[in-house]
């Protein structure tokens, strides 16, 4: 783990830290007021109320900002700053196979358009080797995103380590093949007119991992030339 990721992590726990021990504080000074008498409350002479007021704004102020630093709250203000639609994960059709032996959960996903393609991207759990060749963790969170073909594609897939499925032409291409083994792209698996990858991922998912993972599937769009159809329609795309 690089040093910058420490201090991220470091940081959020600090505030975390230093919120939780400032709230304890402001609660022990408020219960011992209350027990030398509901009279102190009036009393502003002594130091100890200032402290106490002192310790809940505080608390307050370093709560306001671990949640601000917190990857889920980074990540929330983001879609709606981007005008992100929330999308529903439990009653969405996604187009991998159900699991067998092992369990697929969408935390939280959005859509929107991304280089002229309707995507689907979010936070996904996964167990048991669910996915399969699709990624390389058996058991793992991540990022998922969905492509959304204007045109129906064979069923296909490039899995780890190195194998292909299907039968489809588009699996000779040299420069795919050299992407994939370079690791320029993911894993990526073509089913139900969708293009979809997995991108584990070691920490909190924030809006910079979905947007490379975006580009990343994109980026095995336009190497299997699925950007035609997209293109001849002039379909107009906002960057992840």
């Amino acid at each position: 783990m690089s040093l910058r990721r420490w201090t991220r992590l470091l940081g959020r726990w600090a505030l975390t830290v230093l919120a939780a021990v400032t709230w304890f504080g402001a609660v022990c000074g408020l219960g011992l007021i209350f027990m030398t008498g509901t009279g102190a409350l009036s009393d502003t002479t002594p130091g100890r109320m200032w402290a106490v007021w002192l310790l809940l704004v505080a608390a307050c102020f370093l709560t306001l900002l671990a949640d601000r630093t917190r990857p889920g709250g980074v990540l929330a203000r983001h879609a709606e700053s981007a005008g992100w639609e929330q999308a529903d994960t439990d009653r969405r059709k996604w187009p991998w196979a159900e699991p067998v032996g092992g369990t697929i959960r969408v935390r939280q996903a959005w859509s929107f358009t991304a280089g002229g393609f309707p995507v689907t991207a979010g936070e996904v759990r996964w167990t048991g080797r669910a996915f399969g060749g699709a990624t390389d963790d058996a058991d793992g969170r991540g990022v998922v995103v969905v492509v959304h073909l204007s045109t129906p594609v064979p069923s296909m897939a490039y899995h780890v380590p190195f194998e292909r499925i299907g039968d489809s032409p588009l699996l000779d291409r040299v420069e795919l093949r050299k992407a994939f083994l370079t690791r320029r792209i993911p894993p990526w698996t073509i089913r139900e007119q969708c293009l979809f990858t997995v991108e584990p991922a070691h920490e909190g998912i924030t809006p910079a991992l979905i947007g490379s993972a975006v580009r990343r599937a994109r980026l095995v769009a336009s190497l299997l030339d699925l950007t035609t159809e997209v293109r001849s329609n002039g379909r107009a795309g906002v960057a992840a």
